[in-house]
């Protein structure tokens, strides 16, 4: 799984003026690469609006929790790889991420909330965590800390 921390987005953390203050997830019920995989396979591309695109997206976590309207939550976003239109010095194609999805899982695991990347507003999605755990439980997967989840369209 890969693990970013970015601001993106035209919200600003909501934290006082002038500070800048982190939030730990260990105490999250559903986190990392968990967090990913979640999201991933609980929801379908059109749930999770991402249904219209037609790259290689993939999910990663925040290594930071995020202050949502007073509620802690872990954040994981969807990502495409675009190209850049700049070369490195021997000329090498450069490349970015571009967020297309933004999902927010409450540290006590029970709201799950979409961002319109239009509008800046959260929308709650049902939450399908105890099917999610069932459904990991039948399959017994094993999923290593540093794989990157890649979900192609």
């Amino acid at each position: 799984m890969t693990v970013f921390t970015a601001c993106s987005g035209d919200k600003k953390p909501e934290t006082p003026s002038g500070t800048t203050s982190q939030i730990a997830t260990e105490e999250a019920k559903i986190k990392e690469a968990d967090a990913a995989k979640y999201i991933e396979n609980s929801y379908t591309a059109e749930e999770l609006g991402l249904d219209k695109v037609d790259r290689d997206y993939s999910f990663m976590v925040s290594s930071n929790g995020v202050d949502i309207d007073g509620d802690k939550y872990v954040k994981v976003v969807a990502n495409i790889i675009v190209k850049n239109n700049v070369t490195t010095e021997d000329g090498k194609d450069t490349f970015s991420m571009e967020t297309i999805g933004e999902y927010y899982i409450s540290f006590d695991g029970k709201k799950i909330l979409k961002k319109n990347m239009d509008t800046n507003e959260y929308e709650k999605l049902e939450n399908r965590y105890a099917d999610y755990q069932k459904k990991a439980a039948e399959t017994e997967s094993h999923t290593h800390v540093d794989s990157e989840t890649t979900k192609a369209k």
